[in-house]
C-alpha cells in the first residue's frame, strides 16, 4: 500500500472510531469500562432484556410561566407505570418543588446523591467532596421526611471518577454509578438523535442516563413517552438499580 493510500485512510478510520464511540458507545462501556472498574456500576453484567432509567440534577424548576418541571416527569412515569432512580442534586432542592423527593418515594422511585452543586465532583479534594455528599444526603432526608430514605447509590458531577473518590464513596456507604446508555442530551442534540440513540444503544441489564433541570426537561419527557413504549414492544421491562443489581447476583449464584 502506498503511502498516498496511507495517508489518505488513516484520518478515515480515525473519523470512523470517533463516530462509533459517539453513536455506539454502549460496547466500550460493557467490554471495556465495566471490566475495568467494576466498582463503579455501569451495567449489570445479565442478558436479561430489563433496563435502569436514571435521572440526574433534579429536581427541575419552572424559568419561564408554564414550563415543564420535575412534577410533569413523575405524571409521565406514573403514566408510563415504570420506576426510575433519581439523582438529586443538593442546592436544587431549594429551588424545585419542595414535594418532589416525598411523592417521588411514595411513588415507588429511588434517591440517589449527586452532590451539592452542579459541577465536576473529581475536582474537589478529600474534605470538600465528603462535605458535599454528607450536606446533600442530610438534605434528601429532610426532603423526604417523615418516610425514611436509606442511600446508597452515588453519582459523581461530570461522570468523572478516579481511586481516591471511589474510596471515599466506598466508605461512606455508598456505591458509584455512571451508565451505558448516555444520549448525550447535555449536549442538546435534536430529540429524534435521543429517541434513536436509545433505541440503538439499549442493551440487556442497561442504565440509561438522562437529565432532569431546566434546559433538559423537555427533551427528557419526549425522550421517555417515546423510548419507553418501544422498548417494552422490544421485551424490555424497566426496574429499578437495586432490582438490576440484585438479580445480576441470583443470575451469577
Amino acid at each position: 500500500m502506498s503511502c498516498s493510500v496511507v495517508l489518505i485512510l488513516a484520518p478515515l478510520a480515525l473519523v470512523a472510531c470517533l463516530l462509533l464511540l459517539v453513536l455506539w458507545p454502549s460496547w466500550l462501556i460493557r467490554l471495556v469500562l465495566q471490566p475495568l472498574l467494576p466498582q463503579v456500576l455501569f451495567c449489570a453484567g445479565g442478558r436479561r432484556r430489563q433496563l435502569a432509567i436514571t435521572i440526574d440534577d433534579g429536581p427541575s424548576w419552572a424559568e419561564q410561566p408554564g414550563d415543564p418541571t420535575s412534577l410533569q416527569l413523575l405524571d409521565l412515569l406514573r403514566r408510563l407505570q415504570v420506576q426510575t432512580t433519581f439523582f438529586v442534586i443538593g442546592e436544587h432542592l431549594e429551588r424545585g418543588a419542595p414535594q418532589f423527593v416525598a411523592r417521588a418515594l411514595a411513588e415507588g422511585h429511588s434517591i440517589g446523591n449527586h452532590l451539592q452543586r452542579d459541577r465536576i465532583s473529581a475536582c474537589l479534594d478529600g474534605p470538600a467532596f465528603i462535605e458535599e455528599l454528607l450536606s446533600t444526603e442530610q438534605s434528601l432526608q429532610r426532603a423526604a421526611a417523615p418516610q425514611p430514605l436509606p442511600l446508597h447509590w452515588l453519582r459523581p458531577g461530570g461522570g468523572w471518577v478516579h481511586p481516591p473518590m471511589l474510596r471515599r464513596v466506598e466508605a461512606y456507604g455508598y456505591r458509584t454509578v455512571l451508565g451505558s446508555v448516555f444520549p448525550w442530551d447535555t449536549f442538546h442534540p435534536p430529540l429524534a438523535f435521543q429517541r434513536w440513540f436509545v433505541g440503538r444503544n439499549a442493551h440487556p441489564d442497561a442504565v440509561l442516563v438522562l437529565h432532569d433541570r431546566p434546559d433538559t426537561i423537555a427533551a427528557t419527557l419526549g425522550t421517555l413517552a417515546a423510548v419507553v413504549p418501544e422498548l417494552q414492544r422490544r421485551g424490555y421491562k424497566f426496574v429499578g438499580l437495586d432490582q438490576l443489581v440484585a438479580d445480576d447476583c441470583v443470575e451469577d449464584a
